[in-house]
């Protein structure tokens, strides 16, 4: 038994009916008729308020409670209505959109109880129908072929009938694919997103799978047919917009994150920060590479850029962190002193000797 939708129909019955539901796909419904209600649609034909739906049901004076159902054609195709499980006399009727059981009545069946009342009908595309299961045997006792009462005569208690109503659709004549139940609805043989009828609006599904709707189908996945393209997704270096941001291939290392001019391929070796790039000018003893050639400018007599790291005060430090320029310090002090005088000792003790 596929499911009963249960929906709002688009037409004009009055306002104190009760729509006992939408049918939309091929359904096997259990239900009743609340055999104390007053009759929705029916009255005396002399008021022009009796069925009429042609010969043999003209005139079919209905004053029972009855239980309405609604029904809009998909594509043009047949339809077969059954009420089965009867215990009593109930009628069936098919309205058209005004919901006039008088001037709008298309097709009845009157059976006795014992039969099966039975209605096929083509149905139009966009054709609003209704379906009228009415309880004759509840108030018709002396006429009903089996009263709805406990002894089957119409001196008996009065009680709800059940039936079992039988909805059958040609191939997408009243089921629109219903595009995440793994069910073929529309009988065409395809389901779910296999249905190119699931490819618009309303009918919509997520065709690539990847959790998120398409943008016609009030989604937010720029890209439905790919399943790395959503909102939120990892970009990837791919030429497309994978998370759907309108930015092509940003964070990846093809992309110039920071509008410098280069990328990481480019040689940008802080693609977060515009200052640095290949041709920015390097800031002395900053500690900072900006022209990405791995390393920082250090101060010397060049003044040019050593590749050894600086003390952050024009020093140059060791590999021991020490300063190279203490150990040259002795050259310019007093300690230097004896070094200079060494020659001019040695050349006085020659003239001793001779």
């Amino acid at each position: 038994m596929l499911t009963l939708l249960i929906a709002t129909a688009a037409a004009t019955c009055p306002s104190d009916v009760t729509i006992a539901g939408d049918l939309t796909c091929s359904s096997d419904i259990s239900d009743s008729i609340d055999h104390t209600a007053e009759s929705y649609l029916g009255g005396s034909c002399d008021d022009g308020d009796c069925y009429t739906c042609g010969d043999p049901y003209a005139n079919e004076q209905q004053v029972a409670p009855e239980a309405v159902y609604t029904f809009q054609c998909q594509k043009t195709g047949v339809v077969a209505l059954r009420i089965t499980d009867l215990p009593c006399d109930l009628d069936m009727y098919v309205l058209d959109s005004t919901c006039d059981p008088n001037a709008g009545c298309l097709y009845g069946s009157t059976a006795s109880y014992d039969v099966d009342d039975a209605v096929d009908f083509e149905c139009i595309a966009g054709e609003v129908h209704y379906i009228v299961i009415e309880a004759y045997g509840t108030d018709h006792l002396e006429n009903a072929s089996g009263p709805c009462t406990d002894d089957g005569t119409e001196d008996g208690a009065v009680y709800s009938p059940t039936y079992t109503l039988s909805f059958d659709v040609s191939e997408s004549t009243g089921c629109a694919e219903d595009c995440d139940d793994n069910e073929d609805n529309d009988f065409d043989g395809d389901k779910d997103c296999d249905d190119e009828d699931c490819f618009s609006e309303p009918l919509c599904c997520d065709r690539d799978g990847d959790g998120y709707y398409a943008i016609d189908c009030n989604g937010d996945d720029c890209d439905d047919d790919d399943p790395t393209t959503y909102p939120g997704a990892p970009e990837l270096l791919d030429g497309r917009d994978n998370d759907c941001d309108d930015t092509i291939d940003e964070g990846t290392d093809a992309y110039d994150d920071d509008g410098d001019g280069f990328t990481e391929d480019d040689g940008d070796c802080d693609d977060s920060d515009a200052s640095i790039n290949p041709d920015a000018s390097e800031i002395p003893d900053d500690g900072i590479d900006q022209d990405c050639d791995g390393e920082d400018l250090v101060t010397g007599d060049s003044g040019q850029d050593t590749g050894v790291p600086s003390d952050g005060a024009g020093g140059v430090l060791d590999g021991d962190g020490s300063d190279k320029n203490d150990s040259c310090s002795c050259a310019a002090g007093p300690a230097g002193a004896p070094m200079v005088l060494l020659p001019l000792l040695i050349a006085l003790r020659r003239r001793r000797r001779q």
